[in-house]
């Protein structure tokens, strides 16, 4: 008896843990291109990670190998978003931005931890349905230090905000590197290779008809100097 009871117990405690554990944060992901998800933990504090578009300027999600593309030694720009999702002020809220590789830190809030690429922040009173905006401003490695086997070069940058009352939210955001194109601009107009130009010595094949014309002088020369005498 005691071991039935002791078992319904431990069922009912695995139900309200379960419960519990799925009001407090509920993740939706979705995948990514190049494996992993984008997940977000929808809890108290909720963060979102966003990069900019290099040709519209607009700030997303995320850019995928079919978006336009970073080049190398190029600026990125991000923007991290915290909210308050939940009914009373949130006193201290901890952001670690976590850059990927190829990409410099180059300026944000907080501080940067250039051996774990890791920006850190804080946030305080963050009010109920508040959201605040950060920027975050990166740049891609030169084009020697991305992979020499791969033309476009796709990273994944990773954000995670963690609440004082212990309750965390990630986001993810990809963006792609592509090299110049050989043999084209960035205007994408096509750049012929300078004609090879052989210089041949002037006793080479152009001078042949010249030397034909040698017999034929000296002929009328001679000619010449009869009709003078």
């Amino acid at each position: 008896m005691n071991k039935v009871y002791l078992f319904i117990s431990a069922l009912v405690i695995f139900a309200f843990m379960t419960s519990t554990r799925g009001v407090l944060a509920d993740t939706a992901c979705q995948p990514i291109y190049g494996g992993g998800q984008t997940c977000v933990q929808i809890g108290n504090v909720l963060i979102n990670k966003t990069v900019q578009n290099p040709q519209t300027g607009a700030f997303l999600d995320n850019l995928n190998i079919n978006d336009p593309k970073f080049t190398p030694s190029s600026n990125v720009t991000f923007h991290i978003t915290v909210t308050n999702t939940g009914g009373s002020t949130i006193n201290k809220t901890t952001v670690k931005d976590t850059l990927p590789g190829f990409v410099s830190f180059v300026s944000g809030p907080g501080s940067f931890d250039s051996n774990t690429k890791v920006l850190t922040f804080d946030i305080g009173n963050l009010k109920a349905g508040e959201s605040r905006t950060f920027t975050v401003a990166a740049k891609v490695a030169d084009e020697k230090q991305l992979p020499s086997d791969q033309g476009i070069t796709c990273v994944v940058n990773q954000v995670m905000a963690t609440s004082d009352n212990g309750q965390q939210s990630s986001d993810n955001s990809q963006f792609c590197i592509q090299k110049p194109v050989l043999g084209e601009t960035k205007g994408g107009l096509k750049v012929l290779p300078a004609p090879k130009v052989t210089i041949t010595p002037p006793t080479g094949p152009e001078m042949l008809p010249l030397i034909g014309l040698i017999p034929t002088g000296l002929f009328g020369f001679l000619l010449r100097r009869r009709a003078g005498k």
